[in-house]
């Protein structure tokens, strides 16, 4: 199946017009777009893979990690859905993306990351998770608002960091 041209442009422009939902909630003006989150998280990936891993397939899951959210939107920790209805809904978006643009390996590569099991997967839900907090840093300082975004982000993100490499630790500890 050839890629639907039109499809991509619509699931490209949604994700650049999507401002993430935590920001707004915190009354960030001008917030983030969904692409604007994942350019940083693919560039941190880019910077930042240890040499053992797939360079390529982690690429592949940063740009990826949240194309579904062009579909149902992007979800907060902080929404009224349980984790089992939002991987089902966003498994399917993706699902829906992956025929439209005739690539399966979209959905077997997102599946990859939600499913947190490999190396790559790891590295790129810590990459994730590490832009958050210098997002969130920025907007701090951007907005001077005292650190209460870094503070917030920081405890929540690197509680949740998987730590499979070095790196990750290192960054970390330089961030705070």
């Amino acid at each position: 199946m050839a890629c639907d041209i039109d499809a991509f442009a619509f699931y490209l422009n949604k994700l650049k017009e999507l401002p993430r939902s935590g920001w707004l909630a915190r009354k960030i003006p001008a917030p983030e777009s969904v692409a604007e989150h994942s350019y940083g998280v693919v560039l941190l990936t880019l910077l930042l893979a240890p040499k053992h891993l797939n360079l390529e397939k982690c690429l592949k899951m940063a740009i990826l990690h949240d194309l579904q959210e062009g579909v149902v939107g992007d979800y907060t920790p902080y929404d009224n859905i349980s984790v089992q209805e939002k991987s089902l809904r966003e498994k399917e978006a993706m699902r829906v993306i992956a025929e439209k643009l005739g690539n399966m390996e979209l959905l077997d590569i997102f599946e990859e990351y939600e499913q947190n099991t490999s190396p790559e997967a790891k590295f790129v839900k810590d990459m994730d998770r590490i832009e958050c907090i210098l997002q969130a840093k920025y907007y701090d300082n951007k907005y001077h608002r005292n650190n209460e975004l870094f503070e917030e982000f920081f405890q929540y993100g690197s509680a949740r960091l998987n730590k499979s490499e070095n790196i990750v630790s290192e960054t970390i500890s330089k961030i705070k």
